[in-house]
């Protein structure tokens, strides 16, 4: 590898995906990094296969560093992400792709491109389409609404769009400047990390944007299109980015700053939410077999599992609590009440 400091370290965890993994370093090998130092570390997390072996393959077609880290820990991918941003000499643009990506062949340009373009922005994604594997697709995996959180696929305009507050991009496909981790900031053992890093980073001040300029398609995996995996997988999102909004406090976040200021109408929405996404999944089962009921019946799941977990998340954390608010709310009244006093004395 060379001295000079690469412009871009592309992070790609992984563990016992060999084939899938080799896929990925392909693309990457293959693609056009004419003008730009690029380089590529794949974290074994804890896996048996050749994974090594297949890293070792493309030594000789593009810059590429091996890692291995034990810690699976919860849910594996944050131990293996932060040993890679322990590892000395990382670009200025730190990368992470999911072993199942395909970055398209100007995709390192694309990035740069972008990073040059927003030098005040710290958080980046492109635009990500669905890779079906092959055989046979069923109707409902094709519906529009379950691109994104089901099949991490966002379709990103021509034009440049600055990342929403309370919003993230895709965990499997998104980059940022080497400079926020002077905050000693790393990815926590949660699900949901790279959502999660970055919330914590808005929340400190950065800013992100997304453009159509770098592309990677997303290599469905076929059990992803059995229906009792993505109805587990529905309710596993829900759950997980329920608690996400709410844990820890965030300002930038409208579901933590509802719960926070408003806690009895938040508790209210969630339940009123629940019972009418509960309505809608039994609904699902009126509807024809075109997959339009089991796309209904999905994303009712999702939204049942989010709203009962913002519910239960509430009544457990302490910035969300009642009697928080209670107390709050007596101190203010006290603080008032000797300031009257004061000035009537």
């Amino acid at each position: 590898m060379s001295e000079l400091r690469p412009d871009i370290s592309v992070i790609i965890p992984t563990r016992n995906r060999a084939a899938s993994l080799g896929i990925t370093l392909e693309c990457l090998a293959s693609a056009n990094r004419d003008g730009i130092r690029a380089e590529v570390i794949v974290v074994n997390n804890a896996g048996s296969d050749n994974t090594e072996k297949v890293v070792t393959s493309f030594g000789k077609r593009i810059p590429i560093r091996y890692l291995y880290e034990p810690t699976l820990g919860v849910f594996g991918k944050s131990h293996a992400l932060n040993r890679a941003l322990d590892a000395p000499g990382l670009g200025e643009i730190i990368a992470v792709l999911d072993d199942d990506m395909s970055p398209n062949p100007d995709w390192f340009q694309g990035v740069m491109s972008i990073c040059r373009r927003w030098p005040n922005k710290d958080l980046f994604t492109g635009h990500t389409y669905i890779v079906w594997p092959s055989g046979d697709v069923p109707e409902w995996a094709k519906r529009p609404k379950l691109r994104s959180w089901l099949f991490s696929a966002v379709n990103i305009d021509e034009t440049d769009s600055e990342l929403e507050e309370g919003r993230w991009f895709l965990g499997g496909h998104f980059w940022f400047r080497s400079r926020v981790l002077g905050t000693g900031k790393r990815f926590k053992d949660v699900w949901v990390t790279e959502p999660d890093f970055q919330l914590d980073l808005v929340e400190q001040g950065f800013s992100g944007v997304s453009s159509h300029d770098a592309v990677a398609g997303h290599r469905i995996q076929q059990p992803l299109l059995q229906k009792d995996v993505v109805l587990r997988r529905a309710e596993q999102t829900g759950a997980s980015t329920a608690r996400l909004r709410l844990q820890p406090y965030r300002r930038t976040v409208k579901q933590a700053r509802l719960f926070h200021d408003h806690p009895w109408l938040g508790r209210v929405f969630c339940i009123a939410n629940h019972l009418r996404w509960r309505g809608l999944y039994l609904i699902s089962y009126l509807f024809s077999s075109d997959g339009s009921g089991f796309e209904r019946r999905l994303i009712a799941a999702e939204r049942m599992a989010t709203y009962i977990e913002l519910f239960r998340a509430a009544n457990q954390l302490e910035a969300y609590s009642l009697s928080k608010r209670v107390r709050e709310r007596v101190a203010q009244l006290n603080s008032t009440q000797a300031v009257e006093r004061s000035f009537s004395n």
